[in-house]
């Protein structure tokens, strides 16, 4: 199984044409390397119908869509209007938006299944809540999987990949700090076993589940030095070439040192 690494640009860059010369980068450097790891990026809405034919060696995502297919909903994306642009991955319930748009367990999970049946793949993120520390993460993450999974069966469940990702490491939150190597193996663990639990652990241990929280080229090895931790979900980072180049080799690397 792949390592996969996913650049959320969130709402940047400013101009379409920065944002092609940083896929551009991406996408020549991808074409040098013998990939163990898959690339996705997810620039904001209006940039993706400028890369539905332009990416080769990239993947296409979403930040977000609508739990409802169609109709009068200002401002919504349907998961039909991003997926005629070749959009293979959505993030879903990414801290930002819980906590700055208010957006609930219950709403995660109608996207959730939204995105399945258009046979887009959520990328669901645990461990966005207020007031969240290390001593109660486990129980914060162990609520969200359970609300944001909630009524899907288990072939459904086997096609999203997940990501740990502490509100606390997240580079627009005051007084930030990245999760350590180590506790981030611990609750990536912890998700498995969640997922055991549903699925038992033959299937679990072929769902990706990342870490997300202020990964960058100087503490990336951190992470990917940790066979269970199955890739990264990149901010600020996956907005620098370089920076996002060097994450990508160092999963790569730990990929095939691993094999």
């Amino acid at each position: 199984m792949k390592k996969l690494i996913v650049a959320n640009w969130k709402m940047n860059p400013q101009s379409l044409e920065e944002a092609r010369v940083i896929a551009s980068s991406l996408e020549h450097r991808m074409r040098t390397m013998d990939a163990k790891t898959e690339v996705v990026i997810c620039p904001p809405f209006v940039y993706l119908p400028a890369f539905t034919h332009y990416l080769h060696s990239l993947k296409l995502g979403a930040q977000n869509v609508s739990w409802v297919e169609h109709g009068a909903l200002t401002g919504e994306i349907s998961p039909a209007m991003i997926q005629q642009f070749n959009v293979d991955y959505v993030i879903l319930g990414h801290s930002e938006r819980r906590l700055f748009l208010g957006e609930t367990d219950s709403v995660v999970n109608a996207k959730v299944i939204t995105a399945l049946k258009y046979k887009i793949t959520p990328i669901v993120c645990l461990g966005g809540e207020e007031g969240a520390t290390e001593e109660n993460m486990k129980t914060i993450v162990t609520k969200q999987f359970g609300a944001t999974t909630k009524n899907l069966e288990k072939k459904h469940l086997e096609k999203i990949v997940y990501v740990y990702e502490p509100v606390y490491a997240i580079s627009t939150m005051r007084k930030s700090h990245p999760e350590t190597g180590e506790h981030a193996s611990e609750m990536v663990q912890h998700i498995y076993d969640l997922l055991e639990k549903k699925i038992g652990k033959a299937s679990a241990r072929n769902i990706r589940v990342l870490y997300g929280g202020s990964v960058n080229k100087d503490n990336v090895t951190e992470y990917a030095k940790y066979p269970i931790i199955d890739g990264a979900l990149v901010g600020a980072a996956g907005l620098d070439p370089e920076n996002f180049w060097h994450i990508i080799q160092e999963f790569n690397r730990e990929s095939i040192h691993h094999i």
